[in-house]
């Protein structure tokens, strides 16, 4: 009875693979970048990410979105807080920047605020960033959820190249293949309410510990991305972990159940 189940579960696992590397993720990066843009409208490039932050030495610099790939990568609303000895001095706004070849930022419709003289100006045009790499600003929000599986695999190759952690990444890249797997183990799980019934009653008892098993996998499965994407798990750990657990639980009480 389960084999049957088990196989036509493996269809929907493939189907659901296929959905996330195509639909899923475009949905997730066009919606995270439309919330954190605040709901405003959002380049139409692909690749748009939203609300990055990064250091540059003691400034902050937070770009609302960063859109495009190559000579069109560019910032939108980019803020940059200037420090020194954690004192803000500056709070510079920044309409659109492009990275210029000679290695800093082309910046257009410029405010600056100094604090210190408690004066604004403005400006059309202006340079800045000085050594930071566009590469910054794409590795600095890697989201599992809007990449498909080669995207995420560069970005964690790039991560690893600058000496950026990429567990989190790791985590979620080995997620994109037990998430659908997971799947195959609810009839697995249900055989506890299915195949107890006739032999020993308890019909509501078994219907609930059924549904409670398949509902603690997905408590446990987020539960253990969390501590993968901290480090306390290894990314492959973090992923694969629930899978097995609640395999040999499943197996178990079925076997215990034939006996």
């Amino acid at each position: 009875i389960l084999a049957p189940l088990i196989v036509a579960a493996a269809g929907v696992s493939i189907l659901l693979f296929a959905f996330n590397e195509t639909v899923a993720v475009k949905s997730a990066r066009i919606v995270n970048a439309w919330s954190g843009n605040d709901y405003h409208p959002v380049p139409p490039e692909s690749g748009v990410m939203s609300n990055v932050w990064l250091t540059a030495g003691d400034d902050l610099v937070h770009a609302r979105t960063a859109s495009g790939r190559g000579a069109n990568f560019r910032l939108d609303n980019v803020t940059i807080y200037r420090r020194h000895q954690g004192a803000l001095e500056q709070v510079i706004e920044i309409a659109e920047a492009r990275p210029d070849p000679a290695g800093d930022w082309q910046f257009k419709n410029i405010e600056t605020y100094d604090s210190g003289m408690s004066l604004l100006r403005t400006a059309q045009t202006g340079r800045g960033l000085d050594g930071i790499e566009p590469s910054r600003f794409t590795l600095a929000k890697v989201d599992p959820t809007s990449m498909n599986m080669l995207e995420l695999g560069d970005a964690i190759e790039a991560l690893d190249a600058v000496g950026r952690p990429s567990d989190a990444a790791r985590a979620g890249w080995w997620h994109k293949i037990t998430g659908p797997i997971s799947t195959m183990l609810m009839p697995l799980l249900a055989a506890v309410a299915a195949f107890g019934l006739a032999r020993s009653g308890q019909v509501l008892l078994r219907a609930t510990l059924g549904m409670a098993m398949g509902f603690a996998y997905f408590v446990a499965d987020n539960f253990s991305l969390a501590m993968g994407n901290v480090g306390a798990y290894p990314p492959w750990l973090a992923a694969w972990g629930p899978v097995m657990l609640f395999f040999l639980i499943g197996e178990t009480v079925l076997i215990r159940t034939e006996e």
